[in-house]
């Protein structure tokens, strides 16, 4: 293991703020190939320095914000996963969910949970079979409310040619 990845895998799994002699003793490492390397991480937004004098390092964006609304058992949702999701929504014209994960890179029961949850909040639609992004202002809501259905309920709309009123 490099010099550079050693470093990095200590930064990944040290959850408290530490400094290049921490790093140091854990790794081996002489306290030059760790200052080098830490100022590196900190241009890349890996780490940030929380502290001057002494230099102390936590990793960046360690806590995570979830919104804590349930919708399945242990599920929680990511309003800047929600947002990615949108915006391949917006990028193409999507009609199936299975078109969406690969897109997107999640799998298709991710994608469903997170249309249902964005219908039902009134942010996504679907048009002509198309799935459509309506307002992003209610994405902080997401899982607040979840129609159980309102996919499949949708796609009935479009069969008959009719399509939800928004107001």
């Amino acid at each position: 293991m490099t010099d550079d990845k050693l470093i990095l895998n200590f930064v990944n799994q040290y959850s408290k703020p530490f400094n290049a002699e921490t790093i140091a003793k854990f790794t081996n490492l002489s306290i030059r190939t760790v200052t080098e390397q830490l100022l590196t991480l900190m241009e890349n937004q890996v780490i940030k320095q929380i502290e001057d004098n002494p230099p102390i390092y936590v990793k960046a964006n360690r806590f995570q914000a979830r919104i804590g609304y349930q919708h399945y058992k242990g599920w929680t949702f990511s309003i800047a996963d929600a947002h990615k999701l949108l915006d391949v929504l917006e990028q193409s014209r999507y009609k199936s969910i299975r078109e969406i994960a690969h897109a997107i890179g999640k799998s298709r029961q991710w994608v469903y949970i997170y249309l249902e949850a964005l219908a039902s909040i009134e942010v996504v639609d679907l048009r002509q079979f198309v799935y459509v992004v309506i307002f992003r202002k209610n994405v902080p809501k997401i899982g607040r409310k979840i129609q159980k259905g309102i996919l499949h309920n949708l796609r009935s709309l479009n069969r008959v040619g009719l399509q939800r009123y928004f107001q």
